[in-house]
């Protein structure tokens, strides 16, 4: 029993070591400050997390993300967008990534509720390897509000 016990601790301990290591850094949109609090955004891979640098990302894998957010709104739909984020205005969308966001998180959202949205992004081929700011989003299409923050990654070989 003092051996299961052991292991047990241990086994908790290594899990809660991983994800810690796969917390990133990340920046509110501006225009979502007043809507929605990001509290916290994992990358899988990322082994870089724990020394704070950008997360490298492997062409023809798959990296899993997930973020917990909380609106400050109610929507009974939510869309998300993912896109390379050249300036503040100025976006190019991955058209690859499912856009009902209900599909990885619960629908519908309300306000001051904390969930969590989790989803796996393939990183294709033709991706330029290059480092990028990467803008995400989840938005109430009805209303406009959004749920907005930016990472940094770098696609690599």
């Amino acid at each position: 029993m003092m051996r299961l016990s052991l292991l047990l601790a241990l086994v908790l301990a290594f899990a809660s070591v991983s994800v810690f290591a796969e917390v990133i850094n990340f920046q509110t949109c501006q225009d979502s400050v007043d809507t929605c609090i990001i509290h916290e955004v994992r990358v899988d891979p990322c082994p870089q997390a724990e020394k704070r640098q950008a997360c490298n990302i492997r062409r023809r894998r798959s990296s899993q993300i997930s973020f917990d957010f909380e609106p400050k709104f109610d929507a009974d739909q939510l869309d998300i967008t993912l896109g390379w984020a050249k300036s503040e205005t100025e976006e190019l969308m991955l058209p690859t990534l499912e856009r009902d966001a209900c599909k990885s998180t619960t629908c519908p959202a309300r306000s001051g509720v904390k969930q969590t949205y989790t989803t796996d992004v393939p990183i294709e081929a033709k991706f330029p390897l290059s480092p990028y700011t990467i803008r995400w989003a989840i938005k109430d299409p009805a209303s406009g509000k959004r749920c907005c923050f930016t990472i940094d990654i770098k696609v690599v070989r």
